[in-house]
């Protein structure tokens, strides 16, 4: 005798996925970052759906007045959601990608510490450069890890937010990286103020003032447009382009090359990050042409005071460390490499 089985229920089968409505079979990465933050519905009504708090609550009025209030146009979040990282990263695939990366750092770390054992002298000025002008760079990184961070929370598609969140990622490995470089140095040279002092320097050398005041400017820029815009790009490639192409450079001539080779390293996921700040730069401006005025005022207002940022490491150049490099080259290096980077956008760079 014959088994019946119950017939299934076409109405109630899905062929795909609720939320996903092309014609064509989701990759990985669009199963992964399509309509994922809890902050969106399936369409955005203005009262962030998917809080389970009462739409006149904080969170939500800062939703509405920082992200759907933003300066930059456009529909959201339906406007936002075809944006795909160039790249098209995963967890899985960042994940793989960086342990190939961390391994290879941790070789280089391994091969510093052995061959530079008792073979640095305390009395030796790149310690000083070192001090002075290298380790603190975890403070700034904090910075840009901190406004990565609030790009995740803020962005207005879950395909931008998982762009920002490997970002945020990425600055905390430099961060780790240096702090474990000074306490290399701390336990060599035990009194040098090496792990402890690196705060002060921030706060109160000179050089680094120019670029605390504007990562502070930036980090109490709340509109998500204008926080994407001022970071990804104005104020992180330059600076990515001086501390780590330039300072690779700077670290190859006072034979540091393994160190060299740890900032080469860092500036894979710089290049990265340009990569998709200008990718989304330039799908804001085709969402409405009215952007591109937007991205350019953010740049215009914010490019000042980044490049006065840089130009302000001139004594880390060419009178802090052994063997100096000239600045004027430095300055021309990243000039030339940021106006590159932006002629993929129908804006300017501020002159």
């Amino acid at each position: 005798m014959s088994k019946e089985y119950p017939m299934k229920d076409k109405a109630n089968t899905y062929r795909t996925y609720s939320t996903w409505t092309q014609r064509r079979v989701p990759t990985t990465y669009d199963v992964a970052t399509h309509r994922t933050n809890y902050d969106i519905g399936e369409r955005y009504d203005g009262v962030v759906p998917r809080l389970a708090t009462s739409p006149d609550l904080p969170l939500p009025k800062w939703y509405r007045k920082y992200r759907e209030g933003s300066v930059v146009q456009g529909e959201y979040p339906d406007d936002f959601d075809d944006w795909r990282d160039p790249r098209e990263l995963t967890y899985e695939k960042y994940n793989k990608l960086m342990d190939q990366r961390e391994r290879t750092i941790e070789t280089l770390y391994e091969q510093a510490e052995v061959l530079e054992r008792e073979t640095e002298r305390s009395d030796d000025p790149w310690l000083e450069f070192q001090h002075r002008a290298f380790l603190p760079l975890r403070y700034p990184f904090h910075g840009l890890q901190m406004l990565a961070s609030y790009l995740t929370m803020v962005g207005p598609s879950s395909t931008i937010t998982s762009a920002t969140t490997l970002q945020a990622t990425d600055e905390i490995r430099r961060q780790e990286r240096l702090a474990r470089r000074a306490t290399q140095l701390q336990k060599e040279f035990p009194d040098r103020g090496f792990a402890e002092t690196e705060g002060d320097v921030w706060e109160e050398d000179e050089m680094w003032q120019p670029l605390r005041k504007v990562t502070e400017q930036l980090l109490v820029e709340y509109d998500w447009g204008r926080s994407f815009i001022g970071t990804n790009l104005v104020l992180k490639p330059l600076l990515d382009e001086l501390v780590l192409a330039q300072y690779s450079d700077l670290f190859n001539k006072n034979d540091s090359e393994l160190y060299a080779q740890v900032l080469d390293n860092f500036y894979l996921d710089a290049d990265r990050h340009m990569e998709v700040g200008v990718s989304l730069a330039d799908y804001i401006i085709d969402i409405d042409e009215a952007n591109r005025e937007v991205v350019q005022d953010v740049i215009d207002e914010y490019y000042p005071a980044a490049h006065e940022a840089i130009e302000a490491f001139e004594p880390a150049f060419e009178s802090i460390p052994p063997e100096t490099m000239a600045f004027d080259d430095v300055l021309d290096a990243v000039d030339t490499k940021y106006e590159r980077r932006l002629s993929d956008l129908p804006v300017s760079v501020p002159s």
